[in-house]
């Protein structure tokens, strides 16, 4: 029997320790792998990584622009910045936790070129709009671009001195129709002319000296009075409540040599002694003197008759020879009338000497303010209050009058309010609602686009060149074009 040795088979066998290492080893290394992907992804999610940052914010602002304003609503591109710390986590939970909002050049409430600023936190974007958790914003409007309302002048704005607005108007000349002015002035005599100096103007609730206001008071008023004769003058004239009172005074003196040369028919001359006016002529070609003594009496001058010179002796006007001489005279011829004086004022006394005829004067008269002449311009109605005259007139001048407003802006009803707290007129600023009570009243509020609902507007600060208004809002969601007031 043949004995066949099987064939050898040459076959290579790892140890069981080896072939267990290698695939612990596999298993490391895909745990390490895995370990390594979810530390990048935690890395990713916790720390800002450039190209993913880059890539999410890229669409992120490009979402916020499309959805909060309409295409071609702003001037100038529409700016986001993200932040509230890594974007990568923000992004995947479609949950923004602080967006900065910047419109450059906007049309804003109907006013061009207005900067728009706001920071949104908690900000997510569900279908149809953008929610906003909480909401703070300024509107910057440049005073050069505030609109001026349809029909009305011009206004130019500034920031006053108190931080405040003032804006310069033009207030036209038919606003101040039911305007209404009392000039007080003092009355002075120059001569026989009487001036009304302006002391100080009453306009709008305040008093104002009269320098202070300058061609408004208007100057000096001068008006001639009656003339006089020689002798009487016009002494003092103050306006009391009844009218004019004029002091009126003085003597009056005829000389002798301006006393008529012929009374009845006969050729005489005059002559004065012991207070008596001597008539010198002649009768039946005697020589005669007839002593009289000037009497006053209603509107004349009487010479009446004391003694009668004639045959060297003194004879009375009773005896016979005095009656006779008399009687060759008419005796209307020994009377002259007088000129009338104004009511108050009288002949109060006469006497002659060398001089001549000397009759005093005095009194008061009181003329009514009607006889005042009337200045150009709206009817005056005069008067008196403490010793000056007073000018009352209703209505302006006629002319276009430059006015400054002075106010702090705020806001209400969602309209911006710029109604003056003080209007400056003539260089002097008044209260304005004394002002606005007798002026027509200009438009002094801007309409504001209507917000979303949840967002509100603040307060308004004035600035160097412009206003700033603050909006504030919670849970606020935006369509799109709310920012422009409109829907795309």
């Amino acid at each position: 029997m043949t004995m066949v040795e099987p064939e050898t088979r040459t076959e290579t066998h790892r140890p069981l320790h080896l072939a267990r290492g290698m695939r612990y080893k596999w298993v490391a290394w895909l745990a390490s792998g895995l370990v390594l992907v979810v530390a990048l992804a935690m890395i990713a999610y916790a720390l800002p990584v450039p190209f993913l940052d880059s890539y999410f914010r890229g669409q992120i602002i490009e979402q916020v622009s499309s959805q909060v304003s309409c295409p071609g609503a702003a001037a100038v591109r529409t700016e986001v910045t993200v932040g509230g710390g890594p974007l990568v986590p923000q992004a995947l939970h479609k949950h923004l936790n602080e967006v900065t909002l910047t419109v450059p050049d906007a049309t804003l409430s109907g006013v061009p070129h207005a900067r728009f600023v706001a920071t949104m936190r908690d900000v997510t974007q569900p279908a149809g709009g953008t929610h906003v958790g909480s909401f703070d914003a300024t509107i910057t409007v440049n005073f050069g671009f505030l609109p001026t309302p349809k029909g009305t002048p011009k206004r130019t704005f500034h920031k006053a001195g108190d931080g405040g607005l003032s804006v310069d108007v033009v207030m036209p000349a038919s606003s101040a129709d039911n305007v209404k002015a009392k000039l007080l002035m003092k009355m002075r005599l120059r001569g026989q002319t009487a001036q009304s100096v302006p002391q100080r103007l009453e306009i709008f609730g305040k008093t104002i000296p009269a320098g202070q206001v300058g061609d408004l008071a208007g100057g000096v008023r001068s008006q001639q009075l009656p003339a006089l004769p020689a002798g009487i003058a016009y002494k003092s004239i103050t306006p009391k409540p009844d009218g004019v009172h004029i002091e009126i005074g003085g003597v009056s003196v005829n000389g002798l040599d301006t006393l008529p040369t012929d009374v009845g028919g006969r050729t005489v001359s005059y002559s004065a002694a012991n207070g008596l006016l001597g008539i010198n002529t002649t009768a039946i070609g005697v020589p005669l003197t007839i002593h009289t003594q000037p009497v006053l009496g209603a509107g004349a001058l009487t010479l009446v008759p004391k003694v009668v010179h004639i045959f060297g002796g003194d004879h009375q006007p009773t005896d016979a020879i005095g009656k006779l001489v008399l009687s060759q005279i008419n005796a209307d011829d020994l009377k002259q009338s007088l000129p009338a004086l104004p009511s108050g004022v009288t002949y109060r006394s006469v006497s002659v000497d060398p001089e001549g005829i000397k009759v005093v004067v005095g009194g008061v008269t009181t003329q009514p303010f009607s006889v005042l002449k009337q200045p150009p311009g709206n009817p005056t109605v005069f008067g008196a209050e403490g010793g000056l005259l007073t000018a009352t007139a209703t209505g302006g001048s006629g002319e276009d009058t430059p006015v400054v407003l002075y106010g702090k802006p705020v806001i209400k009803d969602s309209a911006l309010d710029i109604s003056p707290d003080q209007i400056e007129m003539f260089g002097v600023r008044f209260p304005a609602v004394n002002v606005l009570a007798e002026v027509a009243p200009q438009e002094t509020t801007y309409a504001l686009q209507k917000l979303p609902e949840g967002l509100t507007y603040g307060g308004v600060e004035v600035l160097p060149d412009g206003l700033r208004i603050r909006l504030t809002g919670q849970d606020v969601t935006m369509q799109r074009g709310a920012l422009t007031g409109s829907a795309c």
